[in-house]
């Protein structure tokens, strides 16, 4: 029965495109394929140059009597190199032997030579904070200082925690900076070592003791297994010849001589190609002359389904497990909200630097933009994924989750979220829009996380 149950839900999200169900799209104003059309660099989710800016909503006024008075927020290190120094290797392995087979086209060739210099660019810099990732951290720091000056004025004290990473420290060391120039007198405090770290990575059983490493092997040999291969699959069933016959003149020989499926090829390709947008290099000429937008759409459906199931879903056991140790970060979170409203804290502002990995699940968990923590059996197909789960919205570089508590007079307390400076609303009623009672918000986490844990001890 197990057996069978899992192969259900391996079917559901085996994600052979189906119509979309009554009238959930009404919602949405621009398809994902017109953002994409719009803006290409969002293809692949993860590695969006951050885009703030693309989203910005500011909501209306606080209600009568409230101000902020308390800031808190879980930010992804910015824009860096590449994380593994296997990708740009690989991608120059494919190219150097289809020169060596004398299959490259005249375009293939310039796709080589791009290739070649990715590599030599990489030497001694995977992972590092670029430029362009510090700059992003520093320049959101001054707009929230702009945007709450009563949190940042005088000499407020801002506590910052970061990870281990050195990319998130560096992140940490940009905000605090751009804090700094804005005012000089503020009193900041950085912190970045492993006691932290065990909190703002608590996916990571390296640092989170509660997560055992048996636990996180299970999960990423689910997805690799079960997961990774299935939206492969279905990528490799779309017409990608464009691509194909732009850069191989002999395609077939070309992806013959590679032991994995030709889709994942071409997205390691498009992968190495989009990436330089993390460099400053934003010249789209030779990635739009190698895929089409048809293409585009394509690779960004499976990767964006991809980092979905990777940390957006409990929709299995095994991926519920994994969302559940995002206990210890909201507990962390909820509990430097309660000291402050509780005057147990001085700091006006206390902020985490962090990954994509652990800042995906609190969305979720907090019900932020309306996200579920599934989206239910049946619903959980590569085009209903696309378009209301839009990575490029939610985990950009530099991706950030911000909560704002409100007080008045008598004491009651409002939370106001953001997610990338975009004011969103959470799944709770309010009486006034994009401000919520801290209490029901807090309430509505913890039932999250409750069901979070009733989904990973269900019986398949």
């Amino acid at each position: 029965m197990r057996h069978y149950l899992l192969l259900l839900f391996i079917a559901i999200i085996s994600l052979t495109s189906c119509a979309e169900r009554g009238n959930d799209t009404t919602s949405v104003q621009l398809s994902s394929r017109d953002e994409i059309d719009a803006n290409p660099q969002v293809v692949i989710p993860t590695m969006t140059v951050y885009n703030g800016n693309l989203y910005q909503f500011e909501a209306p006024a606080a209600p009568k009597g409230f101000e902020p008075v308390f800031m808190v927020g879980y930010l992804r290190h910015g824009s860096r190199m590449e994380a593994d120094e296997r990708y740009p290797v690989e991608t120059y392995e494919y190219f150097k032997r289809a020169d060596e087979a004398d299959i490259l086209t005249p375009l293939g060739k310039r796709v080589y030579e791009y290739m070649t210099w990715n590599l030599k660019v990489h030497e001694n810099r995977i992972g590092d904070l670029t430029d362009v990732g510090f700059m992003q951290h520093k320049q959101i720091a001054k707009r929230y200082c702009e945007r709450f000056p009563m949190l940042f004025r005088g000499e407020s004290k801002v506590l910052s925690k970061g990870s281990v990473s050195l990319r998130a420290s560096m992140s940490m060391a940009a905000f605090n900076e751009g804090m700094k120039e804005c005012n000089p007198r503020l009193n900041n405090h950085m912190e970045a070592s492993e006691a932290v770290t065990g909190i703002i990575r608590p996916q990571k059983s390296a640092h989170n003791k509660a997560y055992s490493r048996a636990e996180e092997r299970e999960y990423k040999d689910f997805l690799n297994r079960e997961v990774y291969p299935r939206l492969i699959a279905w990528g490799d069933r779309q017409d990608m010849s464009h691509c194909k016959n732009a850069m191989f003149t002999d395609p077939d020989k070309f992806f013959a001589m590679f032991d994995r499926p030709a889709f994942k090829v071409l997205s390691d390709i498009y992968k190495r190609m989009a990436f330089t947008q993390n460099m400053g290099i934003n010249d789209r000429a030779l990635i739009d002359e190698v895929f089409n937008a048809d293409e585009r759409h394509t690779l960004y459906k499976v990767e964006n389904g991809r980092w979905y199931y990777r940390c957006a879903s409990a929709a299995h056991p095994i991926l519920a497990n994994n969302m559940a140790q995002s206990r210890i970060l909201v507990d962390y979170i909820v509990g430097r909200i309660d000291a402050h409203l509780a005057g147990e804290s001085s700091e006006s502002v206390h902020l985490c630097f962090g990954h994509d990995l652990n800042i995906i699940p609190l969305m979720n968990i907090f019900a932020l933009d309306k996200l579920p923590i599934t989206f239910g059996e049946g619903n959980e197909t590569i085009d209903h994924v696309a378009e209301h789960w839009r990575g490029y919205k939610y985990t950009p570089k530099a991706a950030n989750v911000i909560f704002v508590i409100y007080r008045n007079k008598e004491g009651k307390a409002l939370l106001r979220a953001q997610i990338n400076e975009r004011d969103v609303e959470i799944a709770i009623e309010s009486d006034t829009p994009y401000y919520y009672d801290w209490s029901e918000v807090k309430r509505l986490a913890y039932e999250r996380l409750d069901e979070i844990d009733r989904l990973k001890n269900k019986t398949l």
